[in-house]
């Protein structure tokens, strides 16, 4: 897996390009093209640090984000055998956030919280039709155009350019991707709790403790409000999603955006003997078996009926943390994949680059 460093990047029928005054935007058709910029963020990673060269439009959201003392719920679930699952993915995006957002977290903030034009259009000219047939030859023109414009302004453009050290690194974590990819399944754990009566072990199939997991998405695309040249790793779950930059690590819950340092992220890869009481993973490794009613000495309990035999898998995991609380918790259904993961993050936190803008 390659950076591919791109010169444009097109958003529909909108092409944003990068060139020695700025960035810009256009739009046309073959003969025919009109534009404006400068727009988005320039970014250049060496091994000289970070620099930006930031956008000179588009309007900054006047709205501060949410920080400080917003509480984490527990989310405290009940579970066969009565077992509390508590919440551990640590601190929301909002109380990450610094006091100074650096330009690009506000730019996608911003970006994020831009609400889309196009709907009112539509049902406008819907209304209207009804009483004026011929303005749904304007309105449905006008609703493709304001459309074409929600999209622009809820997406900010970043142009990277990598070289030297710091395109080694991130080229390292990039191939690690190709076998977190390879991986045939991949989860993000959300809450945990532990087994601690002879009774929810019973009906718990022995574990010593039980978790909530979501899919985890691989990819390299980016996120729905950050386009780039470049390509970014990123690992989504529905509550929360990493993007992995050349000089940061962006973090997304919901709508809103923060990010980290390399250097102040902890990485802990390991690895886990898993009850699957789902579909098994095929290329996972089965390493025993239980029964989903155990009893003292671990065999079936022939009290309960239906009592099916399940396979104990080995699969791979990685913890990321910091000491202001983020904390997300992964696993994987092979255990190469999580170490992949691991060796290429650690190659972008021995040199971390500055991180601005």
């Amino acid at each position: 897996m390659s950076i591919y460093l791109r010169t444009s990047i097109r958003l529909g029928p909108l092409r944003v390009g990068v060139s020695k005054s700025g960035i810009g935007v256009s739009a046309g058709i073959p003969g025919l093209r009109v534009g404006t910029g400068p727009r988005g963020t320039y970014v250049r990673v060496g091994a000289a640090g970070v620099s930006y060269r930031a956008t000179a439009g588009g309007r900054r959201s006047g709205r501060s984000a949410a920080r400080g003392s917003v509480p984490v719920p527990a989310h405290v679930l009940p579970d066969p055998g009565d077992v509390v699952l508590s919440d551990v993915t640590g601190k929301r995006t909002e109380e990450l956030l610094p006091a100074t957002p650096s330009t690009l977290v506000t730019q996608l903030n911003a970006a994020a919280g831009a609400h889309r034009i196009w709907p009112w259009v539509l049902v406008a000219s819907l209304v209207l039709v009804a009483a004026t047939p011929w303005i749904l030859l304007i309105g449905l023109p006008l609703t493709v155009w304001v459309g074409w414009r929600d999209k622009v302004r809820r997406t900010v453009v970043a142009f990277y350019e990598v070289d030297g050290p710091a395109q080694a690194q991130f080229e390292r974590l990039l191939g690690s991707f190709d076998e977190v990819c390879r991986a045939h399944s991949a989860w993000s754990t959300v809450a945990r709790g532990d087994v601690q009566t002879a009774y929810q072990r019973k009906v718990n199939a022995g574990a010593g403790f039980l978790v909530r997991r979501e899919p985890l998405r691989r990819g390299v695309g980016g996120s729905a409000h950050f386009k780039s040249n470049i390509a970014v790793p990123s690992l989504q779950s529905a509550g929360r999603s990493v993007y992995f930059l050349p000089d940061r690590i962006l973090v997304r819950d919901r709508n809103t955006y923060a990010d980290l340092a390399y250097g102040a992220v902890s990485v802990v890869p390991g690895s886990t003997r898993f009850i699957e009481d789902g579909p098994v993973p095929p290329d996972a490794v089965q390493v025993d078996t239980t029964w989903q009613y155990v009893n003292k000495r671990g065999g079936p309990d022939r009290r309960f009926k239906n009592n099916r035999r399940l396979p104990v898998l080995r699969y791979g995991e990685v913890d990321l943390s910091t000491s202001q609380g983020f904390a997300v918790h992964w696993s994987f259904s092979t255990e190469p994949a999580a170490q992949a993961l691991s060796a290429g993050f650690a190659a972008m936190t021995r040199h971390p680059g500055a991180m601005a803008g």
